[in-house]
């Protein structure tokens, strides 16, 4: 029997994108701002680039850990949890900045990581089996990474406050703003009416214990495809640029402003003349983001160095709105979407490593290869994944978010 899910009162008297979008920018800006971070740590910690990463990286070992034990108690406790972790960080951000120490700043990084987790594990919980999952997940993927990205692209031009305690302040300020909104998310968690017959002990058993299914491990496959290839070139986007010539100020100041016009690539799957034909939008944005790694490794110019980074991140986005929409649809409690994250984050430590080698010893051709062989394994489980019906005890979110 199916169960249908209707959202909180209180959630239609904000604007419910608004506060996702602040929610799920505080639970990226990690990672959105890790070369920012890792060029920090270098600064202030006295630190060469492996070590900064390292350290840095705790962050993102907190959000994995987040994203592990914090659904069911999020679920639980969602008000509750969500004040918590706002408040602790920015304290965890205001404290960065006064912590001078290697053990200290590297705790307070965990710590942010894992306060960063119960956001996005909030979004996942909001939106899961919403009926307009996909259309929501292509907004606030636009907003919340203009948000994120914009930081990143500001604090890009003004290298010394980037390197000092300065960017700590700021990204805690950012953090006490953009908390006003998103302490709102738990008002947009979905409220389980009572069924009006109950269902037999059998199905509630199943229901209890989701398994799953094929075209979630089909849709898992394209995030490691799409994920590694993206971190793979972010990884190494530096040193293509030193290639062609162009100073370190310009190549950060490029890659921001990428970033940030390339998640307005998340609001593809939304038009009108595509949201019908999902498995076409998933194949064209594969097609051009390998399209795009072969341009950005054989570029002669800053030019095309710029245009096919962008293109690269267009592509990458509308990837992910389409397979976070997916996710939604399948996810009864935002358990999958919390899983879905713990598996980018073993896509991304893979390209990322695997890309850095293979630049080293292959050039640009070796990671051109291993970009297009990623993405064509992704096509036909992208494809397999969005043809996939949805059980019919699937439960539906009936939330008339905008």
């Amino acid at each position: 029997m199916k169960t249908v899910h209707a959202s909180a009162r209180p959630a239609r008297q904000h604007a419910p994108t608004a506060i996702l979008s602040c929610a799920w920018a505080l639970g990226i800006t990690g990672t959105t701002l890790m070369p920012l971070l890792v060029t920090n740590a270098m600064a202030r910690l006295h630190l060469d680039e492996g070590q900064a990463t390292m350290i840095s990286g705790l962050e993102m070992v907190g959000m994995l850990a987040g994203c592990i034990v914090l659904p069911p108690l999020a679920r639980r406790r969602p008000a509750a949890t969500t004040a918590v972790a706002l408040l602790l960080l920015a304290a965890c951000q205001a404290l960065t900045a006064w912590a001078g120490q290697l053990a200290l700043f590297g705790m307070l990084r965990a710590v942010a990581g894992v306060c960063e987790a119960q956001l996005v594990v909030m979004v996942g919980i909001c939106l899961a089996c919403h009926r307009d999952a996909e259309r929501l997940w292509g907004w606030v993927l636009l907003w919340s990474g203009l948000i994120a990205a914009g930081a990143f692209t500001v604090l890009s031009l003004f290298p010394a406050v980037a390197a000092d305690a300065r960017l700590w302040s700021a990204l805690a300020v950012l953090t006490l703003v953009l908390a006003t909104v998103a302490l709102r998310v738990p008002a947009l968690v979905p409220v389980r009416l009572p069924a009006v017959r109950p269902a037999p002990a059998s199905a509630s058993s199943a229901d209890s214990a989701p398994r799953i299914g094929a075209d979630v491990w089909m849709a898992w496959g394209v995030f490691v495809g799409a994920y590694s290839v993206q971190a793979g070139v972010w990884a190494v986007s530096a040193l293509q640029g030193e290639r062609l010539g162009l100073p370190l100020p310009v190549i950060g100041t490029l890659l921001a402003l990428s970033s940030l016009l390339g998640f307005f690539g998340a609001l593809a799957p939304a038009l009108p003349a595509l949201a019908g034909r999902r498995g076409l939008t998933m194949a064209a944005a594969l097609a051009v983001m390998g399209a795009s790694v072969a341009c950005f490794f054989t570029a002669r110019s800053a030019t095309m160095f710029f245009v096919s980074q962008t293109l690269l991140n267009a592509g990458f986005y509308a990837v992910m709105a389409l397979l976070n929409g997916f996710i939604s649809a399948r996810d009864r409690d935002g358990t999958l979407l919390s899983q879905s994250v713990i598996v980018t984050f073993a896509a991304v430590a893979a390209g990322t490593v695997g890309a850095g080698e293979l630049f080293q010893d292959a050039g640009a051709v070796g990671v051109i290869v291993f970009a297009l062989l990623a993405l064509a394994a992704s096509a036909p489980l992208g494809l397999g994944a969005l043809r996939a019906r949805s059980g019919t005890g699937a439960v539906v979110n009936s939330s008339s978010a905008p």
